[in-house]
């Protein structure tokens, strides 16, 4: 089975808008190496309703080698902020995929203007 690795530079997992996130993305496909890797900075929504996931930036690594890790990296856009309310929560993401598997590797984010999620107690 394929592995998938994602690590960010200081183990960092708060940011404020117009930050850089740097880290290293890697894989292990033995044999068999897909026709792309990608990782992908996204946010997602969580609670009543439905799920939308919108990814905010990407980088695609083209046939990579079965066995490799390379550099990525993004600016954190302005919004929308982490948020964790009553009926729904807005959160951040690293991804790393690979075309045709399964397999995913993920890190959770929290992107606001204090590096620290909004929590409102009432919405």
């Amino acid at each position: 089975m394929p592995t998938l690795t994602v690590e960010l530079n200081g183990n960092q997992t708060h940011f404020v808008p117009g930050e850089r996130i740097d880290g290293l993305a890697g894989w292990d496909f033995g044999p068999d190496s897909p026709k792309w890797v990608e990782v992908r900075l996204y946010w997602h929504t969580l609670g009543k309703g439905d799920e939308d996931i919108v990814v905010a930036d990407s980088v695609r690594f083209e046939e990579p080698r079965g066995v490799d890790a390379q550099v990525f990296g993004f600016v954190t856009p302005a919004g929308p902020f982490s948020y964790e309310g009553r009926l729904i929560e807005i959160a951040w993401g690293i991804e790393v995929v690979a075309h045709r598997t399964k397999t995913t590797a993920q890190l959770d984010l929290t992107l606001s203007a204090t590096g620290a999620p909004l929590k409102l107690e009432s919405e």
